[in-house]
Parts: C-alpha cells; sequence; structure tokens
C-alpha cells in the first residue's frame, strides 16, 4: 500500500510520535509512506532519517490555505497515494478537502475526549461532512465522541490504542539513575512527575495543590513537571504560576521544557502522576507503565480500561485523594509496575498498534494498477 499521512507538523506530541512509530515499521513491512505535515514545526524529522519514509514540509499561511490544498491534491495524485490518514484536526480538514472526488479513501482521526471545539472548527466538520471514509479513535470513549461529531456510520469507526517500542523505552530509561541523582544531588527524595504543558486540560492547578499537601505530609517530596516552563505567556499560566507562589512550592518543584528525553525523567521519578481534565490515550501514562514507573490518574476517557488497578484512577479531583493514591502507588512501587508493564505487553505494543492500523488500511485502500506514481514528492524529503 501507498499510504499518505497529512498532520500538521512533527513536534514532540502524542500524535507525533505514534506516527513515527506506525511510519517506520509499515516501511519495514513493504508499505510506501509519505508524510506531508502543514507547517515547518519539524523537530522530529531526523528520526525518520534514512528509514524510507518520504516527507514534505509545507507551510500554510492561513487557517485553511488554498495553495496548500491545491498542492497536496497534487502530491496525492502524483505520487498514487492508496489511502490517506488526516492526524488532528488541520489534518482531518484538509484531507477531507484536497482529496475530495480523487476517489482516495480519506481516513479521520481522533486523539482526544469530551472537549470543545471553537465555532470555526465545528462549522469546518459539518461542511465537510460525509467527505470522509472511515474514522479511526485511539479510545472508546474518543470513538464515541468522535461518531456523534461527524455522524460516523458504526462500522466505519474503528478504536485503535496507542502502542510503544518496548526496547527502545527501555534504552532510553537507561539514563534514569544519573539523571535521579543530578536532579536533587545529596538529597534522599521522593519524586513526582506531571508531563504535559500547562494548559487548562492538564490541570496544574490540581497538580500544585496535590504537591502541597504531599510536602506537609512528608517534605522528601519533590515534584518535576516536564513539558513547560513557568511562564507569563498566558492566563492560564499565570494564574498557575501565581497559585505556585501562594503555595511556596519553589524549593520542591522543577518546571522543565519539552523534552526529547522524557522517558528518562518519568523512570528517574517514583510516580508519574496525571490530573487531566480530558485525554484520548495518553502516551506519558503508557510510557511511565512500560518502564516501571507508577501511574496515578483523574478519571478521563479509557484510563480505567488502561491502568490495572482500580485505586490508581483517582475520581475525585480532591488533591488529598491525588495525594493518598500517590504515596500507595510509591509504597507498592514493585506489584504496580509489575501489572503495568504486564498490561502494556498483552495490549499496547508497539507491533500490535501497527497489526491494528494495517489491518484498518487494508480495509478501504484503493489498488488501482492503472494510477500512476512517481517516486518521491516535491518539496523536502528524508
Amino acid at each position: 500500500m501507498r499510504i499518505l499521512h497529512v498532520i500538521s507538523g512533527l513536534t514532540r506530541g502524542g500524535a507525533e510520535r505514534q506516527l513515527i512509530i506506525l511510519s517506520r515499521d509499515l516501511v519495514r513491512r513493504g508499505h510506501k509512506m509519505l508524510i506531508y505535515t502543514l507547517n515547518d514545526r519539524v523537530p522530529r524529522l531526523p528520526e525518520l532519517k534514512d528509514c524510507g519514509v518520504a516527507v514534505v514540509v509545507d507551510q500554510k499561511r492561513l487557517r485553511l490555505d488554498p495553495l496548500v490544498i491545491a498542492r497536496l491534491r497534487r502530491t496525492a495524485r502524483s505520487w498514487g497515494a492508496d489511502i490517506a490518514h488526516g492526524w488532528l484536526y488541520d489534518g482531518n480538514i484538509y484531507t477531507r478537502i484536497a482529496l475530495r472526488g480523487l476517489g482516495i479513501p480519506v481516513i479521520n482521526s481522533e486523539r482526544s475526549d469530551d472537549y470543545r471545539l471553537s465555532f470555526v472548527q465545528r462549522l469546518g466538520y459539518a461542511l465537510t461532512r460525509g467527505w470522509e471514509t472511515a474514522l479511526v479513535a485511539n479510545s472508546h470513549a474518543g470513538l464515541a465522541f468522535a461518531s456523534r461529531l461527524h455522524r460516523v456510520p458504526a462500522d466505519r469507526g474503528h478504536v485503535v490504542w496507542n502502542g510503544i517500542d518496548l526496547a527502545a523505552a527501555e534504552l532510553e530509561a537507561a539514563a534514569a539513575p544519573a539523571l535521579r541523582a543530578a536532579l536533587w544531588p545529596g538529597r534522599e527524595v521522593s519524586i513526582a512527575c506531571l508531563v504535559g504543558t500547562v494548559t487548562p486540560p492538564k490541570d496544574h492547578l490540581l497538580a500544585l495543590d496535590t504537591a502541597a499537601v504531599l510536602r506537609r505530609r512528608d517534605p522528601r517530596w519533590r515534584f518535576l513537571f516536564v513539558g513547560d516552563p513557568l511562564r507569563d505567556s498566558g492566563a492560564y499560566q499565570r494564574a498557575v504560576r501565581a497559585r505556585f507562589g501562594e503555595l511556596q512550592l519553589e524549593d520542591v518543584c522543577r518546571f522543565t521544557h519539552e523534552r526529547a528525553d522524557a522517558i528518562a525523567h518519568i523512570a528517574a521519578s517514583d510516580v508519574l502522576f496525571s490530573t487531566s481534565l480530558f485525554e484520548g490515550f495518553p502516551n506519558v501514562v503508557l510510557e511511565a507503565m512500560a518502564c516501571r514507573t507508577p501511574v496515578v490518574s483523574t478519571e478521563y476517557s479509557d484510563i480505567r480500561r488502561i491502568l490495572p488497578l482500580p485505586w490508581q484512577i483517582v475520581h475525585q479531583r480532591r488533591p488529598e485523594l491525588l495525594a493518598d493514591a500517590i504515596q500507595r502507588a510509591a509504597r507498592e512501587r514493585r506489584s504496580v509496575a509489575t501489572a503495568q508493564r504486564a498490561w502494556v505487553e498483552r495490549h499496547a505494543t508497539a507491533e500490535r498498534f501497527v497489526n491494528a492500523m494495517e489491518a484498518v488500511y487494508s480495509l478501504y485502500a484503493t489498488r488501482n494498477s492503472t494510477r500512476t506514481a512517481s517516486p518521491t514528492p516535491a518539496s523536502w524529503t528524508v
């Protein structure tokens, strides 16, 4: 199959990570892969070097750029795509419009659950409803949400959970002991880690309140926030900074930028905790489970299907309850880690993820022998 993927960029988000895993593995299985990005933010591009995945890096100048639509349409046709997969909102809309009438099946995706779309986003979906062939969600809750939004027939909606390369995760986690020693040198500490940008859906306010409770109970606790420095770039960030100062957590918390070595930070921690309001299938939870770091989470999407022990999910958004669960996870680290790792091996390896996506593509891909294909697309290829 010749599979075209359309996505906003190749940043360090969860969807991008899954796309790279998928693309590299499908090329190894003999398929042709082309990733078409809609902007030039591509820090993950080196991960595709010399693996046989072609990449076109475009840059839209407008929310819906007619020139990019025309270039994408021309590329899909000349490259001879058998199927196209849109990732995230922009990928969904651009595949619907650019490939309209070409006879190329269009798979759209849903990567989250129960979030609010803007009026313009809803209008875009409404005006192009039915232009997609099928829908893939990375959670059961996300599929239910997207089915209502897109009105996709039940037999054309598919759930494919995220997957992780266990060997690669273990390799990245090998740096954890040295990293842990460098974080708070010379101190005997317990570390709770949260990974995610400082945005309302991640609810860093609840995370900071939880940190304050834990510090009062046991002064050895330290807190690592990976993904965003604490800055004053918006109303929510200012609110988080104000709460941080009010709770006087400067000596026990560290905020870091988004990092390529996030798995090492997770593996260096005693517990990964999530305070999200909504998610799809959270990659950071999967990464923690793979590298044997216990997880505690608020309740959202499919998290009850993922975490193996019921008490790992805190269904009331109260910092005292989250603190209770974090302390229990730290005490029972070995048994929790064993149960989590077993779940990943059964349900969420990279191989299982790629097998499932390959099966979905095979259901819809056209095999038109008269379609001509150029060997490489124009623009930037790897």
